[in-house]
């Protein structure tokens, strides 16, 4: 491979993953002149790269035409990122924009939140903007006062006691009925501000005040033990009020005498019109909280107390030697029939996350409806969003040939538009593992798989061998070329202690363990052509992680391992031969 100046190449491919950090470095915030770097790739016909650094200041960036100069340089074979950066440090702007060649372009958004619109937008102010900390929730009633949102756990808005579905009414004297008119409100705000904020909670108005910071300031807070309820979703008719849910033995729901199919319409104060209003409700709960419960059965309302139980990490070492008993276990599998055709990584728009379109998949509902790469997905059927894991459960409930509203984000506008669902070329499915004991404390493990049979199922309870297949395609995770074949930045890095990967390279079984900070995490495994094999949500990692896999269906060749805790990663090849 030929390459002119490899080290700053280096650098700015991987610009997404430094921008910020760099922008947060206090300068002098003297104005600075415009630069424009200018990066050209281009493949010859034997099939070998180039790249070259073009750098411009003074009066030749000043004169710059960047949409004109992209768009006369591009072709098939060429791929040009440019990077126009201007102001002082305090108030600096940052574009990057990125023309792909064609087996050129280099998608690095797997599932990472980068806080940065790669390839369409401005970056962050230095990350010293002011910041509250809240998201615009997708079953906001446009026709009624307010803005409905949920809340970003150790921000400003969590500090001062707003919740998830809390409905913003005022920030100060000025009302907020649109997201333009929050947004409005922070653009003029600074770090250090004293926000008034008006809201109503379960119908009743409040006050409270917040104290913005920015968005570099704000970290995740361990609240403590979350209770469990001890329900899940089992309803198909998102157009109704309340959830048909289904009960897990031993928790505080079965004990309190809820069955199979009730009907949940409140918790407490709390309305609820889907499981994600379940969800958000015991994010803000504790083991030994009483919940009063609103449910129907055989059409009659009832009431009844449910005294929660803990939810607790997945208990690695009890799984792996055996202390676990098969028959204690509930082992729910759903496969997903029927898929729009995306993959996936999580972006964020003017504060609200959701998934971003990587690519299409071959036969693709949402590129028949006239969806784009970069657009992000934000509802379906007006089931919020914020990742992949969410999209796929939204999916998973229907057919292929249903109708679905797909509400998403373009140029940061809301749009809607109608997909016809088609079935996945592939199935892919979600296996959830619970184990709840006498006195309801529940500890569960959930993971995503490819064209799992009723034999892989049954391995998997009776000697914990989960099995790894080839996925062709479906709704999913992707990224265009594998996680480690560039260089991470050193502030990416994920520090693991004790990481083995074993035998590498292996003939079928690999044994992955690490020990890690006890943080939400995510394990996958990556082929080399960037479709994702198996991905587990930690999001009650005790800190030590443990796994025995199978890759004998896999035939030969090289996957990724990739552990993210945040916007940290650790990455390790497997060779299979």
């Amino acid at each position: 491979m030929k390459t002119i100046s490899a080290i700053l190449s280096a650098a700015f491919v991987l610009m997404p993953w430094i921008v910020e950090p760099l922008l947060s470095q206090e300068n002098n915030p003297s104005p600075q002149e415009k630069k424009v770097t200018i990066t050209r790739r281009s493949v010859d016909a034997d099939g070998s790269e180039t790249t070259e650094i073009i750098v411009k200041k003074g009066k030749a960036a000043e004169n710059f035409d960047l949409d004109k100069y992209l768009s006369e340089n591009s072709s098939d074979n060429v791929q040009v990122d440019v990077l126009v950066e201007e102001g002082t440090e305090d108030e600096k702007t940052v574009i990057l924009k990125r023309s792909p060649g064609k087996g050129l372009n280099h998608d690095y958004n797997y599932d990472y939140d980068y806080n940065y619109d790669y390839n369409r937008a401005e970056a962050p102010r230095s990350g010293k903007k002011a910041f509250l900390g809240v998201e615009e929730d997708s079953d906001e009633d446009a026709d009624e006062p307010g803005l409905v949102v949920e809340i970003i756990r150790g921000s400003a808005a969590d500090k001062a006691g707003l919740r998830h579905n809390d409905k913003i009414l005022k920030l100060n004297d000025q009302k907020t009925n649109r997201w333009s008119d929050l947004t409005g409100f922070m653009r003029d705000a600074k770090p250090g501000d004293k926000v008034s904020i008006t809201y109503s909670r379960n119908g009743k108005q409040s006050t409270t005040e917040a104290l913005l910071t920015t968005r570099n300031d704000v970290k995740s807070e361990d609240k403590g033990p979350k209770g469990f309820f001890g329900v899940s979703d089992e309803d198909d008719n998102d157009d109704e009020p309340g959830v048909a849910v289904s009960i897990t033995r031993n928790s505080g729901a079965e004990k309190a005498g809820l069955l199979d199919g009730d009907v949940i319409f409140q918790l407490n104060d709390a309305e609820i019109r889907d499981f994600e209003d379940i969800s958000d409700f015991m994010a803000y709960t504790a083991p030994g909280d009483k919940v009063k419960v609103v449910f129907e059965r055989g059409g009659k309302r009832n009431n009844v107390d449910v005294t929660l139980g803990e939810q607790k990490s997945w208990n690695w070492a009890e799984w792996n030697t055996g202390k676990i008993k098969v028959d204690d276990l509930d082992l729910n599998f759903q496969n997903k029939e029927a898929c729009l055709g995306v993959y996936t990584g999580i972006g964020t728009r003017s504060e609200v996350r959701g998934a971003e379109i990587t690519s299409f998949t071959t036969e693709s509902a949402a590129r028949e409806a006239q969806m784009q790469e970069g657009d992000l997905i934000t509802a379906i059927n007006g089931q919020r969003v914020q990742g992949h894991g969410e999209l796929w459960n939204a999916i998973a409930k229907f057919k292929a040939g249903d109708k679905v509203s797909v509400e998403y984000l373009r140029d940061n506008q809301t749009n809607v538009i109608e997909a016809t669902l088609k079935a996945c070329r592939d199935n892919s499915g979600r296996v959830q593992l619970f184990d709840t004991d006498e006195g309801g404390d529940n500890s569960s493990r959930r993971f995503f798989i490819w064209n799992w049979s009723d034999d892989e199922r049954q391995r998997l309870r009776e000697r914990h061998v989960i099995t790894i297949r080839r996925g062709a395609e479906g709704d999913a995770p992707k990224v265009n070329t594998a996680p480690d074949t560039e260089p991470v930045a050193a502030d990416r890095k994920l520090n693991l202690q004790a990481f083995r990967a074993y035998p590498n390279p292996t003939q079928g079984q690999l044994t992955v363990e690490f020990r890690g900070e006890p943080v939400a995490t995510i394990v996958s495994l990556f082929d080399l052509g960037g479709r994702q094999l198996f991905r587990e949500e930690l999001n009650a990692f005790s800190g030590d992680y443990s796994q025995q896999f199978d890759l004998s269906e896999y035939a030969k060749g090289t996957i990724i391992v990739h552990v993210l805790q945040g916007d940290k990663v650790y990455t390790e090849q497997i060779v299979i031969n």
